[in-house]
C-alpha cells in the first residue's frame, strides 16, 4: 500500500525550515528532538493556531522552495504534529532525503497549488506517482517514489527499513 490520504494545509513559497516551518533560533536543545517544544512552534510564524487545529493524518501543499535552511528539527516538528506528507512544487532534495529518513514523505509536484487548498482532501500514491483532489477529481503526476522510498515510508523512518531488510536476509 502506497496511498495517503489527508486534510490539506495549503502555503506559499519559500517556507524556510529553520523560519517558518519552526524557530530554529527557539529549539531548546539542538543535541535532541525535543517533541512538545518542536510541536509547539510548528508552523506557527505562518499560522499561530496551526499546533491546535493540526490533526493526525493532515497533509501539507506548499509552493516552491519549500524547507530550503533545512534541519532535521522541521521535519520531526512535521510528523510529530501528525502531518503524513508533503506534496510541494519543489524543494531541496536534501530536505525530502531527511524528511523521508524519519518517515516523511516530501513530493515535488509542479502545480499542486492550483490543485488543492487549506481545507481539501487529497489522495497521494507514492508507487504510481499520482496525487488527486478528492473532490473535485483532478489529479496531477509527480515522479514515483522508487521501492527503496516506498519501504523507508512504509517502516517509518531509515532505521526502521534497514532493521527490517537485516532480518530478512537473516531469515
Amino acid at each position: 500500500m502506497s496511498e495517503i490520504e489527508g486534510r490539506v494545509w495549503a502555503f506559499g513559497d519559500n517556507i524556510s525550515a529553520d523560519d517558518g516551518i519552526i524557530q530554529y533560533s527557539q529549539v531548546p536543545d539542538l543535541g535532541s528532538f525535543d517533541i512538545p517544544a518542536l510541536k509547539a512552534m510548528c508552523f506557527t510564524t505562518l499560522m499561530p493556531d496551526f499546533p491546535e487545529k493540526v490533526r493526525d493524518g493532515d497533509v501539507i501543499v506548499a509552493g516552491r522552495n519549500f524547507g530550503h535552511h533545512s534541519h532535521p528539527h522541521a521535519c520531526v516538528a512535521m510528523k510529530e504534529s501528525g502531518i503524513r506528507a508533503c506534496v510541494v512544487e519543489s524543494c531541496d532534495s536534501v530536505f525530502i532525503r531527511k524528511a523521508l529518513n524519519i518517515g516523511l514523505p516530501v513530493v515535488p509536484c509542479p502545480g499542486i497549488g492550483a490543485l488543492a487548498g487549506t481545507g481539501d482532501r487529497i489522495a497521494i500514491d507514492l508507487a504510481a506517482g499520482t496525487v488527486r483532489n478528492t473532490a473535485t477529481g483532478e489529479d496531477l503526476r509527480f515522479r514515483p517514489f522508487a521501492p527503496p522510498m516506498i519501504e523507508v515510508w512504509q517502516q517509518g523512518s531509515l532505521a526502521g527499513a534497514m532493521r527490517r531488510r537485516a532480518e530478512r536476509e537473516r531469515a
